[in-house]
This record gives C-alpha cells, sequence and structure tokens, in this order.
C-alpha cells in the first residue's frame, strides 16, 4: 500500500531557516535544504537520511511501503563553476602546509558563500569549486541566486587575503542546461551529482571570465535579465568542443528590487471584484482611521503583484484619498536578511541611496523622521531604524529595536494614512511575519494598512497566518476562466504584433494563469513562431519551467512517484492504470491521486472511459510535461510499456477506444529504446502490433489522415524479411488509406505497387490478401475511367473471394463491381450486385457498406427512369445523417445530381454543400467534377467558369486522369472558350479519345454532344452532324434517365445543325423521364428556341437561355433576345456570340 511517510509525535524542521515544515515535507519550501527530523520521545534533531532515532532509537516514521522517490532525474540546473588565478604559479612557490591553509580557506569561503544562496558544492578539484543550484529543489530563482552567489563570492574573495596573507582573485563561469541529476548524492552532500553538457560549459565560461568577474551563459543571462545587471553587450566565445561561437554575459551587480513578472502594459483581466475589495479596505482603513491587515494570496503567476500595482494607480487617481504608498519585498534564499523588506521601505521613505555613505545615511534617516516625530525622539529611533538603512546598530535590549521600528511605522501612518505592500510573504522569517501581526495590533485607531501577498505554499508552515488578527481580510486569486484567458493572451500578442492565430492555443497552454501567458507571448516574440511547433510541440519558459518543478520538488515521495507515472500515462489517468505500472496497490495510488487533486495538480474527469475506474486529468499540461521531461529516458520506456500493457488488457474486445494511446506509449517506448542504444526488437514488435490496431481504429472512425500515420509508422518499423504476409497487409491497408487521403499520389505511384503486391499475394497464396488487392485496383481503375481494367480486376475479386469467408472486404468488392456496371448503365447488371452487397453487409452488420450499396441501388433504379427511388434515397440519408456515416457524401451527391436532373437547382445546391462538411466523407469516394465551374455555368458568369476549368482541368498529377469524368466541363470549355476567344485547344480531341477508350456510355454522351456543338459552332456542320447520328444511336443501345450533363448541348447543336433536327427529335421523344431539361431541349429541337429561352430561365441556367436566346435572335431577328445576347456577350467578353446573333 503507498502511503504518505508520517512521523509519530515528530517535527520536520529546516536546521538554516529554523523554522518547522509540514510532516510530509523533505525539503525546505523557503531555502531548499534537506528537513531534519525532531525525535518524538527525545527531542533530539536526527538527519534526514535515518528512520529511527540515532539518541534513544525511537521510530520517526510508520510508514508502511511507501513509494520511493526516482534516484536519478533530468532537471534544469545552474552549475557554477569558480577558479583561482594564478593558483599553479602559486602553489609552485609555496611550501605544502602553506598551500593547504590557502585551499581551506578558499574552500571554506566558496562554500559559505555557495550555501547562503542555497546551491550544493558537487566537487572540489585542485583550486576549482563546482556548484550546482536546483537540487535537491528546483525553483524559479535557481539562476538569480546562482549569478548572486557568483557576485557575493569575488567580493568576498576580494575583500580579504586567503591564509590571511595571499591576495587571489577568482574567475567564475555559470551556465543553465539540462542535466541527469542524482538525488540521493544531492542529499549527501553533491559529490558526483550530476552529468550533462551544461557542466563542460561552466567550466570553458569560467576559463574566459576575466580575474574578479562573473561569466553566465545566454539561458542564464535570459532568466535573470530582470534581476541582474549585466554589461552592454554579449560576448562571442569560442568555446573548446563547442561546434558553434557561444553567446556570453558578464556580470555586473544585482539590480536591488528585480522587477515584477509583467509590465504596465500588461492588462488586469478578470480581477474586478478583487479590486473592489481591496479599495474598499483602503477607503475603510482612511475613514475609520483603524489599522488594517490585508492578505493577497495565489499560486506563482496569478497576478498579486499586479493586482496591488492597479490598487495603486486606483488610490493614487482618486482625488479623496492622500496615502503615502511604500512597498518592500521579502527575497528568497539568503538574498537579504529578516527585515529586508522593512529596510527597503525605511531606505524608500527616507530617500536613502545603496551608495550613500553613512554620513548621508543617518542625515537623510534622520531629516525624514523630523517630519513625523517630536523632536526629543528623532535621535534614538533614528539610532534603532539605522541598522534598517544599512547602518551599523547598538546593543539593544530583547524586544527594543522591534518596538522601535513599530512606533516609526505608526508616526508615518499618523503623518498621513499609510499603505504598507509586503510582497512575497512566503518568503519571510516568521520573525517578519510576527511583527507585521503586531505591528497591526499596536495600530488601533492609526489609518495603516499592512497589505501583504504570498503564495499558498506559506500556509504550510504558518496555517494560522489568515486568522492571525480579527478582521483580518484575505483575498484569494484563483485561475483566469477561459474567455478572460484569451482576452488577455489576444491583447498581448496584438501589443507584440504576433497574429493572434495562436491565441486559442495558448490560452490553452497558460490554463488560467496571467504569468504564463505574459512569459509565454514573450517567448514567442524574442524566438519566433520556432517556439510554437505546428505539430503540437512548444518549448515551456524558463521562469514557468522554475515554478512548475518548484512545485514537482515540493510533493512527497509517494506524490512524485505517482505524479511520473500520471505525467507518462498521459492526458487521462485512471487509478488502476497508475497502480499497475508502479505495481502497487490501488487504494494507496487513489489515495495519493486524491492528495495531487488536493494541491491542484490533478481534477476529477466528467465521465470514465474505462468500467470501474475514476478518471482524472491534469489541471494545467505544463506540470505534466516538466514533470516528464525530468525522467530519465530508460525510466519513461519502462512506464511506457507498463502502461501500454494496462490498456491492452482492459479494452473490451471489438472497441478500439485505447488503440491509439496504446500505439502512444508503444511508439514512445521504441524511440526511447533506440536513443538508449538497446536491443528494440520486442518494442518494434510491439509498437507494430500497435500502430496497426490504431490504424483500423482510426478508419473505422473515418479519420484518414491519422489511419495513414499510424500505417506508416508501422512500416517504418517493419524489418523487409519479418513476418512477410503480415507487413504485405499492412502495405494494402497503407495504399488504401493513401487511395482514399491522396489518391493523385496513389495514382502516381500507389497503383504499381498495389499490382505488385497482388502478384506476391498470388504468389504467397494469400488469396484473401490478393482479392482485396484486386478490388483496390479495381475501384482506383473505376474512378480514373477505366471501364476494361476496372471489370478485370473486379471480376477477379469476384472470383477469389467466392469461396472465401464473408467479411468486409468480400462486401466492398461486390458493392465496387455494382457500383461499375451503374456507371456502364448496365442496370440489369447492377441491381443483382449491389443488393448482393446490401445483404451481405446486413448479414455482417456493416451498417456504412449497407447504405453504401443501397444508394447505388436507388441511383440504378432512377436511372432505369423510377422516380420512387429518390424517396428511398431520401431514407438512406436520413440514415446516414442519424448514424454519423461517411456514405452520407455520396448519397447527398447522388440525389444533388438526381435533383439537378429534375431541374430543381437550388434544391442541389443544398444537397452538394452539405456533402462537402460530411465528416469522414472521403471514404466515400465520389466521381471527380467541378462544382465551382458547374454553378458558374448555371449562373451564367462564363469568366469564372473558364478559371475554375483550368484550374481543376490542367493541375491533374501526371498519369493520374482523376479529371476523365468531368468531360461534360472540358466539352464547356472548348466551346466557351472559342465563344470568348481563346485560341482552339486538345479539349474536344481529349474527350472523344477518352470516351472510346473508357467504354463508359455516359463518357460518350458527353463527348459526342459537346463535341457536336463545339464544331457547329466553329463552322464543321457536317462534323456536328455525325457526332450528333453518334449520339443518337448510342441513345437506341443505352438510353438513360441521366441527360443533363449532355442533353443541352446537343439541343444547342442541333439548333445550327438542322440536318440532325430528325434524329434528336427521336432521342428526347423516347426519353425515360420528362423533366424540364427534355421539355427545353426538345422546344429547340422542334424549332421553338423562345419557348426554349422560357423554360431555361424557370430551371435557373443563364447559359443555355442565353443560347436559346441566340437562336431566337438569328431565327426571328427579334430586339428583345439580341439585346439579351449583347447583354450576356458583354459581360462574359464572348464578342463571338454578337457575331453569330447577325448570321442567320
Amino acid at each position: 500500500m503507498v502511503d504518505t511517510p508520517e512521523l509519530r509525535g515528530t517535527q520536520r524542521v529546516c536546521l538554516k531557516c529554523d523554522v518547522p515544515a509540514d510532516p510530509t515535507h523533505h525539503f525546505c519550501g523557503r531555502c531548499g535544504a534537506p528537513l531534519h527530523s525532531r525525535c518524538g520521545s527525545c527531542l533530539a534533531l536526527v538527519a534526514p537520511e535515518f528512520t529511527f532515532c540515532t539518541a534513544c532509537g525511537s521510530p520517526l516514521t510508520r510508514e508502511l511501503h511507501t513509494a520511493s522517490a526516482p534516484r536519478e532525474e533530468r532537471r534544469t540546473v545552474n552549475v557554477l563553476f569558480v577558479d583561482l588565478k594564478g593558483f599553479t604559479a602559486m602553489a609552485e612557490r609555496l611550501d605544502p602546509e602553506d598551500l593547504r591553509r590557502l585551499q581551506v580557506d578558499y574552500f571554506n569561503t566558496a562554500r559559505e558563500v555557495i550555501r547562503r544562496y542555497g546551491g550544493v558544492v558537487e566537487k572540489y578539484i585542485g583550486d576549482a569549486v563546482m556548484a550546482v543550484f536546483g537540487v535537491p529543489v528546483e525553483t524559479e530563482h535557481d539562476g538569480y541566486r546562482a549569478v548572486l552567489a557568483g557576485l557575493d563570492m569575488q567580493r568576498a574573495l576580494d575583500g580579504k587575503p586567503l591564509a590571511g596573507r595571499y591576495p587571489m582573485r577568482a574567475r567564475v563561469g555559470i551556465a543553465t542546461g539540462e542535466a541527469l541529476v542524482d538525488l540521493a548524492a544531492a542529499r549527501n552532500g553533491g559529490e558526483a551529482l550530476l552529468s550533462g553538457d551544461v557542466v563542460a560549459t561552466a567550466a570553458r565560461l569560467q576559463t574566459h571570465a576575466p580575474p574578479g568577474g562573473v561569466l553566465v551563459s545566454a539561458v542564464t543571462h535570459r532568466t535573470t535579465a530582470g534581476s541582474i545587471r549585466y554589461a552592454d553587450e554579449p560576448l562571442e566565445l569560442e568555446l573548446a568542443g563547442k561546434s558553434r561561437p557561444v553567446e556570453a554575459w558578464l556580470a555586473q551587480a544585482s539590480v536591488r528590487r528585480p522587477p515584477v513578472i509583467d509590465d504596465e502594459g500588461t492588462p488586469l483581466v478578470g480581477r474586478a471584484a478583487e479590486l473592489d475589495l481591496l479599495m474598499a479596505a483602503v477607503r475603510r482603513c482612511v475613514s475609520e482611521r483603524r489599522a488594517h491587515l490585508v492578505s493577497v494570496v495565489g499560486a506563482h503567476g496569478m497576478g498579486k503583484s499586479r493586482l496591488v500595482r492597479e490598487l495603486y494607480r486606483r488610490v493614487h487617481d482618486d482625488g479623496d484619498l492622500l496615502v503615502r504608498w511604500r512597498v518592500g519585498r521579502c527575497l528568497p534564499y539568503g538574498a537579504g536578511g529578516t527585515y529586508d523588506a522593512l529596510a527597503e521601505i525605511v531606505k524608500s521613505e527616507a530617500d536613502v541611496l545603496d551608495t550613500d555613505d553613512p554620513a548621508t545615511t543617518r542625515e537623510r534617516l534622520t531629516v525624514a523622521l523630523a517630519e513625523v516625530l517630536p523632536e526629543a525622539e528623532v535621535s534614538r529611533l533614528a539610532g534603532l531604524l539605522g541598522p534598517l538603512a544599512g547602518l551599523p546598530g547598538r546593543p539593544v535590549r530583547p524586544g527594543e529595536i522591534e518596538a522601535a521600528w513599530r512606533d516609526a511605522l505608526l508616526a508615518l501612518a499618523r503623518h498621513i494614512p499609510t499603505v504598507l505592500v509586503i510582497e512575497d510573504l512566503h518568503f519571510a522569517d516568521p520573525a517578519m511575519l510576527r511583527f507585521l501581526a503586531d505591528l497591526v495590533e499596536a495600530g488601533g485607531d492609526v489609518p495603516l494598512l499592512v497589505l501583504g501577498t504570498y503564495r499558498p505554499e506559506l500556509l504550510d508552515e504558518q496555517p494560522t497566518w489568515p486568522s492571525a488578527l480579527p478582521g483580518m481580510l484575505t483575498v484569494s486569486l484563483a485561475r483566469l476562466r477561459n474567455a478572460e484567458m484569451r482576452a488577455l493572451v489576444s491583447t498581448l500578442l496584438t501589443q507584440q504584433d504576433i497574429p493572434t492565430d495562436h491565441a486559442d492555443r495558448l490560452t490553452r497552454l497558460t490554463g488560467g494563469n496571467p504569468m504564463y501567458a505574459v512569459e509565454y507571448v514573450r517567448m514567442v516574440a524574442e524566438r519566433g513562431g520556432a517556439a510554437l511547433d505546428a505539430d503540437g510541440g512548444v518549448d515551456v519558459p524558463e521562469s514557468v519551467h522554475g515554478v512548475i518543478a518548484n512545485r514537482i520538488d515540493l510533493l512527497d515521495n509517494a506524490e512524485r512517484t505517482v505524479l511520473n507515472a500520471a505525467a507518462v500515462l498521459g492526458d487521462r489517468l485512471w487509478p488502476g492504470a497508475i497502480a499497475d505500472m508502479l505495481a502497487l496497490d490501488m487504494i494507496g495510488v487513489a489515495g495519493v491521486l486524491r492528495r495531487l487533486q488536493r494541491r491542484d495538480i490533478l481534477v476529477s474527469g466528467t465521465v470514465s472511459t474505462v468500467a470501474g475506474e475514476a478518471e482524472l486529468e491534469f489541471q494545467h499540461q505544463l506540470v505534466r510535461d516538466v514533470a516528464y521531461r525530468r525522467l530519465p529516458r530508460a525510466t519513461r520506456a519502462a512506464l511506457h510499456r507498463r502502461a501500454a500493457a494496462w490498456q491492452q488488457r482492459v479494452s473490451i474486445d471489438g472497441r478500439n477506444d485505447l488503440a491509439t494511446a496504446v500505439a502512444r506509449h508503444r511508439i514512445q517506448a521504441l524511440d526511447l529504446s533506440q536513443s538508449l542504444g538497446e536491443d528494440t526488437a520486442a518494442d518494434a514488435e510491439a509498437a507494430r502490433t500497435a500502430l496497426l490496431a490504431a490504424a483500423e481504429a482510426a478508419f473505422a472512425v473515418y479519420a484518414v489522415e491519422s489511419a495513414l500515420g499510424y500505417t506508416e509508422g508501422a512500416l517504418n518499423a517493419w524489418p523487409a524479411d519479418h513476418e512477410p504476409d503480415a507487413r504485405r497487409g499492412a502495405e494494402l491497408l497503407h495504399h488504401r488509406l493513401q487511395f482514399l487521403g491522396h489518391p493523385d499520389r496513389f495514382y502516381r505511384d500507389g497503383v504499381k505497387d498495389v499490382a505488385r503486391l497482388a502478384d506476391r499475394m498470388r504468389e504467397a497464396g494469400d488469396r484473401t490478401g490478393e482479392a482485396r488487392a484486386e478490388t483496390l485496383l479495381g475501384l482506383a481503375e473505376l474512378m480514373r475511367a477505366e471501364r476494361d481494367k476496372a471489370r478485370d480486376h473486379l471480376d477477379r475479386a469476384i472470383t477469389l473471394f467466392r469461396d472465401l469467408p464473408d467479411d468486409a472486404a468480400k462486401t466492398d468488392a461486390y458493392a465496387e463491381l455494382a457500383r461499375l456496371h451503374l456507371l456502364e448503365f448496365r442496370t440489369d447488371l447492377a441491381l443483382p450486385a449491389a443488393r448482393a452487397a446490401r445483404d451481405l453487409a446486413h448479414r455482417l452488420g456493416l451498417a456504412d457498406a449497407e447504405v453504401h450499396a443501397l444508394v447505388t441501388e436507388h441511383a440504378t433504379r432512377y436511372v432505369a427512369g423510377d422516380l420512387t427511388a429518390l424517396d428511398d434515397l431520401e431514407r438512406v440519408i436520413e440514415t446516414c445523417r442519424a448514424q454519423g456515416l461517411p456514405t452520407l457524401r455520396r448519397a447527398l451527391h447522388n440525389l444533388a445530381t438526381f435533383r439537378q436532373e429534375e431541374g430543381d437547382l437550388p434544391g442541389a445546391a443544398d444537397l452538394e454543400r452539405e456533402s462537402r462538411g460530411v465528416h469522414g466523407g472521403q471514404i466515400s469516394l465520389v466521381l471527380s467534377h467541378s462544382e465551382e465551374a458547374e454553378l458558374a455555368y448555371f449562373g451564367g458568369d462564363w469568366v469564372a467558369l473558364l478559371r475554375a476549368a483550368d484550374e481543376y482541368l490542367d493541375h491533374e498529377d501526371e498519369g493520374a486522369g482523376t479529371t476523365d469524368w468531368d468531360l461534360q466541363l472540358r466539352g464547356r470549355r472548348a466551346w466557351i472558350g472559342a465563344l470568348c476567344g481563346r485560341p482552339a485547344g486538345e479539349d474536344i480531341a481529349r474527350s472523344l479519345d477518352v470516351a472510346h477508350r473508357s467504354g463508359f456510355v455516359r463518357l460518350r454522351y458527353n463527348a459526342y454532344a459537346h463535341g457536336a456543338l463545339s464544331r457547329a459552332l466553329d463552322g464543321d456542320h457536317a462534323g456536328a452532324a455525325a457526332l450528333l447520328a453518334d449520339l443518337a444511336a448510342l441513345w437506341r443501345e443505352a438510353p438513360t434517365a441521366l441527360t443533363l450533363e449532355w442533353l443541352p448541348a446537343a439541343a444547342h447543336a442541333t439548333a445550327l445543325t438542322p440536318a440532325a433536327a430528325p434524329a434528336m427529335a427521336e432521342v428526347v421523344r423516347t426519353s425515360l423521364r420528362r423533366t424540364r431539361w427534355v421539355v427545353a431541349a426538345e422546344a429547340l429541337v422542334a424549332g421553338d428556341p423562345v419557348r426554349a429561352v422560357t423554360l431555361y430561365d424557370e430551371i435557373g441556367s443563364a447559359s443555355d437561355a442565353a443560347l436559346a436566346s441566340l437562336w431566337a435572335a438569328r431565327a426571328l431577328g427579334d430586339e428583345t433576345h439580341l439585346d439579351r445576347v449583347r447583354t450576356f456577350a458583354a459581360r462574359n467578353h464572348a464578342d463571338a456570340l454578337l457575331r453569330l446573333a447577325r448570321t442567320r
């Protein structure tokens, strides 16, 4: 059972800070030092590595099976190297005893400074000292502390001769980067605790630093530029072992007050209520002349400082309020003394500068106090406040100096109502907190408001702070809501002149934390779009990384162990999975997960996708990212394997809910084992299996691109000679997906590959695989109008499938054969094949395959002249909509075609629009056509039609032939282009060639009709008549209800070729459906163009109406129709129309 270590009657104590800590903590939240235990039996202090008291032998813990934290982690650390200049020459001259005294003094000085700032000495090497900041507890201040330590060390060494008589100068180099850290070594003093390039970089920087100087890396500079003053320009250094120059910066001094996380340009969003509360507290303090203690609490980055600054502006702008406003900050990790925040306030009030000499400082302090105190008190209190301003103090009685500080601050408030802002109370010593509470309590009727800001971790050590005084006001800052966060992010992006395209993604990343938003936008502004990769990868700003890492380091061992497993598991978490991954009791793991929820790291999901398991997720994705990046690769790989194994075990047969997650874990494990140089055979096999399962799962929900990516991954991890049968099946699935997702690419290379694959399957005796390959080849040839090839492949597939068990692939073969016969207008063959596919799909429970076959069946009936098929097709569409089936796209497209055929152009357009938005619609292939060009034709916009035709017809991939089904458009481009003055092209010749080569009746109708109109307009009436005669002969062989694509063109050609009128009259007379198009064509063929104009106008085909007007103008010389032709010709730059109108 996993449980948190709990101390029985013991306390956790930080010897450095001398403050108690929570029993569950292992490191001090203020300085990062390991916590000692105070025995509950004898009160002896015991080192952190012991579980029994070394004085009395009593047990310190009562844990059962506490999960241990990993020994090694990847950490972002700051490494400091310091080396004495001239040490080698000095050592040559000195006696060994003198040299040893020099070394001891130097090492002691370095160790004292490093520890003062929370660093760990890693090793001493001759005259060099290496230290690391960020272990065992990482914080956002590590770089700042390292540079402060380097500067302080230089001051310490410059200020005294070593061993009393040897003045020495040192060089310091500091680098920030990732390293593998041995946490046990960190806890035991630091020897050999980390490995990584950051160590060599720090050492190399040290060799280039000037004597007495501190030289830091570019990353260190970036994380500390606001709190450390640097030289104006960086250095470009050639470091040994580095492939390119390295940027380095020379540190000069600490900035007294580090800037806050956001500047004045950062808008205050979502904090109106909190601001009103604080403003009311200030007004009440001033009006009632009473002291108040107010706190603002929030996690790091929630905008505490920003809120306080906005409060200052509100107070400053209020003409009714006269308030003295002073600010002090508690500094972290030894950067200041216990009362450093008070010192900052006193110096600010007295205008004392750090560069002032003691006399000037004393004078400034005396003048400031004289304004608010009786003359008799000024001298005494100036002496007692002197230490806060940097002056030496005198011996005092206990409590005397704190009382003097209280008197001085209360005097300021009596003189003018005063607000004292103390920021970052979580860094304050308990003595400072007691002083503030006592100050307000002593204030009584003084208009003094003490406003403190802190993070929630203060309450781990000082749980009573919110109730330190009766009536104390605490304002808590929560995460911003999504809408508020997006508004903030958008504003920040706009301020940086960055497109707001990234706003939604940054809103998700930053999770309601304003500081994260500021830092991410700043990072994008500095580094450009590369900081946000298109594939979903993202950098984490160093400041954000430090904050999150600190939260993780303050967890106990059990919490960190569970968090590590959760980070590997992914976005969705289940107690059973984590328990299985860690081989721990699930009840104990569930308890740890609840603690992580209380710590606001995890949240409960709304529903669970795993039966019997509660589902959780990370409150903030960045916490998961930082935790995951810390894990060594071997640990990650092992946890990924265990996560995949658990998810496979809980997956229900026939369902693919977790297939994608399993694949992710398997491929991660494979990548990690490859990077470690391990044997990858087992991981590769597991990854292949998982990726193929994920591909099938993605294909099942019509996510073709995702499925294609999974099959590519599986094949890349598959040795060519390993499991050849299974590999061929995977290759075929990959080609099928490529055909659906990227048909032009498939036609270029894939057809040949699938044909070779079918041959290999035939040779291996894989009849099922061969049949599936033949089906895919048949469908591919069908889509590029190769009738005979398509029929051969599909016939072979049906023959192979005949003796094989029924499955989805057999259903596909019958369905595509039915579709082929439909496109041949062989309704006698199409109906039996479609019904066979429908019955087979129904027996197998294949819903989409069944409706696919039904679409073919009903379309066949309509082509045969059965109008009731439209009602049945409507019902199929309703089924597809209700069940979300991708065949909806094809069903809508077919019904749109039939609605056009019936003369309902608006209804057809609505159906086409819906068809374009169908989820997974690319699985349901439709014959290639240009909808834009078709709409332009009906709208009478020939300029748009020609543009769309060029884009569509001339864009086809080499060898694809995927535009050959739209011979209607190719024919229209030919004759409309001629009327608009374009030179004659090859469109008609190609159309006739494709029609005869393909053998499809539908294509022959289009080629004959549009070819006839093109020749008639060109004056070749004999050629036009011959093509119309071919069309009439074809009609007698294969009449069809689908006439819209070609009948209007044939009718227009007849208007210019009277000799063809009898044959065309027979065609319209024997039409299977007397649609509005047929009636209009009948009028033209009968020599009644005026009636045809009316009929085409009623349908809504402007192009056909204009041509009919042309024929009326030619036949009758009617000015009304001629004016219409002139207008149409002018709009479309079709001068040839006017010439035709004048010719009779």
